[in-house]
């Protein structure tokens, strides 16, 4: 059982919002935490983003959820309804729960705002590219946010966890101010807490942190972390990223005073980037680095953005985030990289590998099929390996005896 005991507003150097919670008789106390000049926002009288932030959880470990703080009836009815049923259907290993709180059905009053995170990744830029200055006025940005809430995880280990959080922080206040809007900052020790893999849970414990500031936000856009539309699945939903399923579940989440939005999902990273790449803001700030606070240029995700831009010709617009000269010198490498990935079935690189197929020759070719069988050919197992010494010594000894 998940019981959720009480929320509460500390004012102090920031503004803090505690939410106590007994896990198992086992007290807990999840805070998160914006500037004072947000504070009017918070939102204490109601468990929505308590609920959102642990629900994936509750799921897994097959724990109710009781509170005594009163739940949004609408959001109540989506994730009882629609949510719960359809997860629990198709994967063995997420629970039916219970949500046992009282609901109000009056709709929370808020401030209207529009707003979107700014990680200064490709998902983040194409959001604010979309929504910065459309043709829909009402639907355009007037802030934006970046939450801690469990991605600045182990990969920044050797880096410094705190070291990438701050050089994060500051480029996206830069970026924010040079578009001239302004940024809500927060921190959240929700993963710390209730510890999932991030990759499974991101989309809760990002909608957590937009419900906490519940009476800001009327819109709120959401990265579709490179996942377009065509990906979406709820089978085995426990064992994959939670954006394979944000079509189902960021309505759920939705009510009548704020509206979530999957972005982006029309288009797969490549469109996305296409659509970004000529944007001078994009050019001098692009951050996609998860194991740096500046591009490495080497892991998983900084290959795949070089490899983009290479494609679209965009190589030299982009040296003030990558050392495009490093790339150029060892492109083989970068290829022979994404040849062996695109074997894996990526989604993601298969736009990419079409595109540059032409370029990967036969070298990397040979080099990747060779290694592949070499190895299995003499990984035998022990067992298989006193087989084959048993049936050589007979031979021998057979041989011998003639």
């Amino acid at each position: 059982m998940i019981y959720i005991d009480s929320i509460r507003i500390e004012n102090k150097e920031k503004s803090t919002l505690y939410f106590d919670v007994v896990l198992n008789n086992r007290p807990k106390r999840v805070f998160f935490e914006v500037e004072n000049k947000y504070s009017q926002y918070l939102c204490s009288e109601r468990c929505d983003a308590i609920v959102i932030g642990l629900l994936n959880y509750a799921m897994r470990y097959r724990h109710n959820i009781k509170s005594v703080v009163p739940i949004t009836e609408e959001l109540l009815y989506n994730i009882n309804t629609y949510l719960i049923p359809s997860l629990t259907r198709y994967d063995k290993k997420m629970h039916k729960i219970e949500i046992i709180a009282p609901t109000i059905s009056e709709p929370i009053k808020t401030a209207g705002a529009v707003g979107t995170g700014l990680s200064c990744g490709v998902d983040s830029f194409h959001a604010i590219t979309n929504h910065y200055n459309s043709k829909y006025k009402s639907m355009n940005l007037t802030h934006l946010c970046i939450n801690s809430v469990g991605s600045f995880h182990n990969g920044y280990a050797q880096y410094g966890v705190q070291k990438a959080k701050a050089e994060v922080y500051e480029r996206a206040e830069k970026v924010a101010q040079e578009l001239g809007l302004p940024i809500v900052k927060s921190n959240s020790n929700i993963k710390e807490q209730f510890e999932i893999y991030f990759e499974h849970s991101h989309t809760y414990y990002s909608m957590f942190a937009v419900y906490c500031l519940q009476k800001l936000w009327g819109v709120y856009y959401y990265g579709s972390s490179g996942r377009d539309f065509q990906e979406f699945s709820i089978v085995n939903n426990s064992t994959k990223s939670s954006a394979m399923y944000e079509l189902l579940s960021l309505p759920c989440f939705s009510t009548h005073t704020l509206h979530l939005y999957t972005e982006g999902g029309a288009k797969n990273r490549l469109e996305k980037t296409i659509a970004i790449a000529d944007n001078p803001v994009v050019q001098r700030h692009l951050h996609v680095c998860c194991t740096e606070g500046k591009n490495c240029g080497w892991c998983l995700k900084c290959k795949r953005t070089l490899l983009t831009l290479d494609i679209l010709g965009k190589l030299d617009d982009f040296r003030e985030v990558f050392d495009v000269d490093y790339y150029r010198e060892n492109k083989d490498v970068y290829l022979n990289w994404l040849y062996i990935n695109n074997q894996c079935d990526d989604e993601m690189l298969e736009p990419i590998y079409q595109a540059l197929k032409k370029e990967i020759g036969f070298g990397i070719r040979f080099r990747y099929w060779y290694m592949r069988y070499f190895k299995r050919l003499f990984s035998i197992s022990e067992q298989g390996k006193r087989l084959v010494t048993y049936f050589l010594f007979i031979k021998i000894s057979f041989k011998n005896k003639k």
